[in-house]
């Protein structure tokens, strides 16, 4: 993804001046920026909701060459930065001689035949300037349309002439990554001085002139294994406030940041914040100097997604993986809120929208954390790009597959879709040079909200405290049973409910997402099912992560669950004897388990997993059931990476035995009929 955060008043901008773009003279002065907008990236807006659809437009044109690294938009415009030397316009014969730098209109996809800085090295950032009429250009480049500026540059839409009041002074090394933050222009990269000023790695500049600000004056020193100090990727939130930093470094200001660091850009000066962790300290491959390769901050800028390479590590390190954090964390050695493992393949670019965390590289798999190079128990394929669930980071539906190659170097989300930057030529199923656009309106992404009292329970089956397969086969036949509930004190009585013609008895546990019933089977399975309370639709197997390799742990989890819910993406289940509360990170809408088995909590004062009989979660309260049929409660309280229980827990109802089930769920309120 481009760095910086969204920001809406800049995609407006952009927008009402876009068609002026084209018609501006080469020597329009630049737009005065004092009144523009503070916050700026290269994304002019983001979708709201919903998977772009597995679908790439027609007419983009396609990049001949090299590769293309980036992707920026300015109105109806594109531009692409890169080590590309040629582009064609999809369709006609003619190549353009393009070095580095092309643009085109997003809707025709004809190139901009003005537009010819011809960098003399390699592009690997593009950012739009606030004015809605130039572009920032970072690289390593000694000359750029026509002048000596080395490594940065501002140059125009229009004509592609530099901007002749943007001089930013001498800059000792590459740059990497650029954003607009709060007035200021974030230079990240390979440098150690700026404008003849001591700044290694990251630095600020005025975005109008260029010259050194300061503002950013912390001391990044060491590195992960060995070459230079530098930062790759930089990610705003959208107010600003704080700037993530990943690279090839060891210290922010003296104190240990290892390969990633959260500033605080509040003050008058960049500060580091209070996110610690030495997730990033595992070695991984001995042959790449810093593991890190892409950062992304979510649209609401409560997380951000990092994503990794270094070969295989095992499912307890952090190569070779996205993992997302929360923004906000503060801690010596905060652990991510997910991590999802390729089994050995690098993620190069992340892009977080409210739907989806959208990822490419070269990887074949997700959900793969016990494989290296084949998949493992829950490996799902996803063919060098997915868009994983934000909640727990499990493989969504989505799944349109290209040409692995090296990998994708750049999103761009928009309202008119995502683009896709890489080295490859074949994109779901279609020829596209190097750079396509996933068209919008694929599949919504249902909510993962916790049920809400007061509501009806529906209690099925009986206590069996050796839990081994039930008398079924003795003709014993489960009822289900039902019971209004407000979430304090006794229930009403239970009354009959339908069961489905199911045996629940032979049940494990049993609870809703996305509106539909999922049932855990004493034979391993888990299936999912419609029911709006009266009657059921036909029952399908869950079973995504099992058909490359069957999930043989899970499917051992679920014969011996003594109880089980769902929240916010996770599982949660307890297991005979066990005196853990587990979970597996589950995606209802692509019916993908993690391939992991976690630990939420051990036992609490009150709250024994060992002496559960069955368990829900509805406002915030962890309501479950004894071995003698007592319903007690304990405040649940989400969170990453899991929830948990916590507080003093209480006796809601004991009277006689009622709620003796293994299975207890909320009734899912629908307005469907099965």
């Amino acid at each position: 993804m481009r760095s910086g955060a969204t920001h809406v008043r800049l995609a407006l901008v952009c927008a009402l001046i876009g068609a002026l773009v084209v018609a501006q003279p080469a020597a329009a002065p630049v737009r005065a920026e004092a009144s523009l907008p503070l916050v700026g990236r290269s994304d002019p807006a983001r979708p709201v909701a919903g998977l772009v659809s597995a679908s790439v437009a027609a007419g983009t044109p396609h990049v001949l060459d090299g590769r293309v690294l980036s992707v920026a938009q300015v109105g109806r415009t594109i531009v692409l930065g890169g080590t590309f030397t040629r582009v064609r316009e999809a369709g006609r014969p003619h190549t353009f001689v393009r070095r580095g730098l092309v643009a085109f209109d997003a809707v025709t996809g004809r190139v901009r035949r003005g537009f010819d800085p011809g960098p003399s090295g390699d592009v690997r950032v593009v950012l739009p300037a606030a004015d809605g009429l130039s572009v920032y250009v970072g690289g390593k480049f000694t000359s750029i349309a026509g002048t000596r500026q080395g490594h940065l540059a501002r140059v125009r839409i229009g004509d592609g002439s530099p901007v002749r009041s943007f001089r930013p002074g001498r800059v000792t090394g590459s740059v990497k990554d650029l954003a607009l933050v709060r007035g200021r222009l974030w230079v990240a990269g390979a440098f150690t001085h700026v404008d003849g000023h001591p700044q290694r790695a990251l630095a600020t500049l005025s975005p109008r002139t260029g010259r050194w600000s300061g503002y950013m004056s912390l001391a990044l020193r060491g590195h992960h294994r060995r070459g230079v100090t530098q930062v790759l990727k930089i990610s705003a939130t959208p107010g600003g406030g704080r700037v993530v930093v990943i690279g090839n470094f060891d210290t922010v200001a003296g104190t240990s940041r290892h390969q990633l660091a959260v500033l605080d850009t509040t003050g008058r000066r960049a500060r580091t914040g209070g996110l610690r962790t030495t997730f990033y300290t595992s070695r991984c491959s001995p042959r790449v100097d810093t593991t890190m390769r892409d950062v992304d901050v979510s649209p609401d800028g409560r997380y951000f997604v990092v994503g990794t390479t270094g070969g295989y590590g095992g499912h307890s390190g952090s190569c070779d993986t996205v993992a997302r954090f929360e923004t906000d964390a503060v801690g010596r050695d905060v652990v991510p809120s997910w991590v999802d493992y390729s089994g050995g393949d690098t993620t190069f670019s992340v892009e977080a929208t409210t739907a989806a965390v959208y990822v490419g590289g070269h990887q074949r798999w997700w959900n793969n954390p016990d494989r290296s190079g084949a998949p493992g128990e829950g490996a799902v394929a996803r063919r060098g790009v997915a868009a994983l669930d934000p909640l727990n980071g499990l493989p969504l539906t989505w799944n349109p597959g290209r040409d692995l190659g090296v990998g994708v170097f750049d999103f761009l989300a928009t309202p008119d879709g995502l683009w896709v930057a890489s080295d490859t030529t074949r994109i779901a199923g279609r020829t596209r040079g190097r750079i396509a656009r996933f068209l919008p309106g694929g599949a919504a992404v249902p909510a993962a909200s916790a049920a809400t009292l007061p509501a009806d329970v529906d209690v099925g089956g009986a206590v069996d405290d050796t839990l081994d397969p039930p008398p079924s086969a003795s003709g014993a036949r489960s009822t289900l049973r039902r019971r209004e509930f407000t979430g304090a004190g006794p229930a009403a009585p239970a009354t009959p409910a339908p069961d489905g013609d199911l045996d629940w008895t032979t049940v494990r546990g049993a609870f809703v997402a996305a509106g539909d019933l999922h049932v855990a089977g004493g034979d391993g399975r888990l299936t999912r099912r419609c029911f709006d309370g009266a009657s059921y639709g036909p029952a399908t197997d869950v079973s995504t992560s099992d058909r490359l390799v069957a999930m043989r742990g899970w499917a051992s989890d679920v014969r011996r669950a003594s109880g089980m819910f769902f929240d916010q993406g996770r599982i949660y289940f307890t297991l005979v004897g066990s005196p853990y509360l587990f979970y597996r990170y589950f995606t209802p809408a692509s019916g993908v388990v993690g391939a992991r088995r976690l630990v939420a909590s051990r036992s609490v004062p009150g709250f024994d997993p060992a002496r559960v009989r069955g368990m829900f979660v509805g406002s915030d309260t962890l309501f479950w059931s004894d071995t003698h049929g007592t319903l007690r409660s304990v405040a649940w309280r989400p969170g990453w990476p899991s929830g948990h229980p916590g507080g003093a827990p209480s006796v809601q109802d004991a009277t006689g035995g009622d709620w003796t089930a293994r299975s207890l769920f909320v009734l899912p309120r629908v307005d469907r009929t099965c």
